[in-house]
């Protein structure tokens, strides 16, 4: 499936599924909080259907690696057209994972943002319960074993990725980012998504669950925080670019 057939999909199941509408507004809110007050442009890696500016980010532009109805421009996010520290943030959603060479899209977040800028992304997080739940219901490929830091040629299309680089590169190998790029500074970690979400059937599955039963699972999900390393299928990584 191409990318534009992609999104076509995912913008009927957004109007289709009140929970899923639900889940990814709370996370863009939470991605929009952690903006850098740094004067400079924002800008999202990877915008898909552009809901990003329903929940206040009206000031972001909306870019994606191919034309799309729902973009304002074409970005390569290992080759960003923007002079160095003319940035303000990044931001990405389900974006990270599917980049086949992370070292030069971290080289380019270090030249394009300016001191104080940040990279902020939400991406799947791959613990004991989500791993093989990912494999199993998930069409992505999700690989443990992959270097978290090498070029992936299995990764030929924007549609194609690895599900577990988030938790690869930003937590079982945190201290090898740390001194690969010392220009970044791991401002947050967070694991998050324990029941609704996978609960919701996300874009493609079918819901588990009717939409009264949201509001006490979300009840669930925040008395689950202790058990994060365990239960976890998503993660907020916000990097900073130090001075």
């Amino acid at each position: 499936m191409d990318l534009e057939a992609a999104l076509e999909e995912q913008a009927r199941a957004w109007v289709e599924r009140p929970i899923v509408r639900e889940l990814y507004g709370e996370w863009y809110r939470t991605i929009l909080s952690r903006l850098s007050p740094h004067p400079g442009r924002t800008i999202e890696l990877g915008s898909g259907i552009g809901k990003l500016r329903e929940y206040g980010g009206e000031r972001v532009l909306l870019t994606d690696v191919e034309p799309t109805r729902w973009a304002d421009d074409v970005v390569d996010a290992m080759a960003m057209p923007y002079d160095d520290g003319t940035l303000a943030n990044i931001v990405m959603l389900d974006v990270f994972h599917h980049l086949p060479d992370p070292v030069r899209f971290f080289h380019e977040a270090i030249r394009t943002l300016a001191p104080g800028g940040r990279v902020i992304m939400i991406e799947p997080y791959c613990s004991p319960i989500s791993t093989p739940l990912y494999r199993w219901f998930h069409h992505e490929r999700t690989d443990l074993q992959a270097d978290p830091f090498g070029l992936d040629a299995s990764i030929g299309s924007p549609m194609e990725s690895n599900q577990a680089r988030a938790t690869l590169v930003f937590y079982r190998h945190r201290r090898e980012f740390d001194r690969r790029f010392p220009d970044l500074n791991i401002r947050e970690r967070r694991r998050f998504a324990f029941v609704l979400y996978p609960l919701s059937g996300g874009f493609t599955r079918p819901a588990v669950v009717p939409l009264r039963l949201a509001g006490p699972l979300r009840l669930l999900d925040r008395a689950l925080r202790p058990l994060a390393p365990l239960l976890a299928f998503r993660c907020l990584i916000v990097l900073e670019r130090r001075s």
